[in-house]
């Protein structure tokens, strides 16, 4: 763990950077919202990925009209597995390839792209990081689609199966805060974050060489942040704190839904992929906690004056309406988490 610390200090990320760098180590994917325009954002994420990771990304853009074939093939880039330096990253401009695809576009970054193989076989894969913009406003059998290559790890186009690479992330950038995806694809997702712009405007810092240097990731370390997380030890009262965290979850009355099993695994997962972002070979009731504010952002559903459960056995609806009025999920983490009483 010291030399992952040692070279990066990952205190010195953004909020992206390190959601992108938790994403990597727990190898899940990741809802992000803007409170403002999802237009910087997505630069944002693009820039971060192309100066700070050694991984080729592809960006798609979707709307209501975006087809299956068109989707599959705005995923995948020329399978040309690298390891850029540093220097790549600072002196290096990105190489971009724009394709127009009916309603959707797809833009990747990566190294100088490399012409067909001479003997016509389509060699390409699907980028280490896609970035799927809007695609909430997908229409369903897209999602599907989309559902599919996050659990098969591969698409099929019109002349080949095509293969995700290990470690393979999906960050989706959804059109407007709460927004949410079909009930499957929306639980596939791990964690959420919101990113929040500046008033005026996106920062766009200048990084010192050396500190771009210092702080940017080879594929080496990024493997080595998933297996230092593999190794993460946790007690047996940490564990009973975080189940006793997901039982508190689904008593909860202001709560329907959104507590799934899978929501459980993922909040081991990254519960156990935080600990070496902090320099830790263990997990502490303080990052279950974190977890869990990750894991259940996007997912939980509120209880409405007309679902809470307590209407059943005779609440008065105008009392349980004043009850409901202003909780915001936030709200409902907080206060499960005070409810539940962490290790010493």
């Amino acid at each position: 763990m010291a030399n992952v610390q040692g070279t990066h200090s990952f205190e010195d990320l953004n909020d992206l950077e390190l959601a992108i760098v938790l994403s990597l180590t727990a190898q899940q994917h990741c809802i992000v919202f803007a409170d403002r325009s999802t237009d910087n954002l997505l630069r944002e994420l693009q820039a971060t990925i192309w100066k700070r990771f050694a991984v080729q990304s592809a960006t798609v853009l979707c709307t209501a009209t975006t087809t299956v074939d068109e989707l599959n093939e705005s995923l995948l880039v020329t399978d040309d597995s690298y390891e850029r330096s540093p220097s790549d990253a600072g002196e290096t401009q990105s190489v971009s390839q724009k394709i127009e695809l009916g309603h959707a576009q797809h833009e990747y970054s990566g190294r100088r792209h490399s012409s067909s193989p001479s003997n016509g076989f389509d060699n390409r894969t699907v980028a280490d990081i896609v970035l799927a913009r809007n695609l909430d406003l997908a229409s369903e059998s897209v999602q599907v689609q989309v559902l599919e290559l996050l659990r098969s790890k591969r698409v099929f186009t019109r002349t080949a199966m095509h293969t995700a690479p290990d470690g393979f992330i999906m960050i989706a950038v959804l059109s407007t805060p709460g927004a949410r995806l079909t009930k499957h694809l929306h639980d596939v997702f791990a964690t959420s974050h919101m990113h929040e712009e500046m008033r005026n405007g996106p920062v766009r810092l200048v990084v010192p060489d050396a500190l771009r240097r210092a702080s940017f990731m080879q594929r080496r370390d990024i493997e080595q942040l998933r297996s230092l997380a593999a190794t993460v030890h946790m007690t047996a009262e940490v564990a009973a704190y975080l189940h006793n965290i997901v039982l508190f979850m689904r008593l909860s009355r202001y709560i329907t839904a959104g507590v799934t099993p899978t929501a459980t695994m993922h909040l081991r997962c990254v519960a156990h992929a935080l600990a070496p972002l902090h320099g830790l070979d263990y997990v502490p009731p303080s990052l279950v906690a974190l977890a869990a504010r990750k894991v259940y952002g996007h997912r939980l559903v509120l209880a409405t004056p007309q679902t809470e459960r307590s209407l059943q056995w005779g609440s008065d609806p105008e009392a349980v309406s004043r009850m409901l009025e202003g909780v915001t999920v936030d709200d409902v983490i907080d206060r499960v988490l005070e409810d539940t009483d962490a290790p010493l």
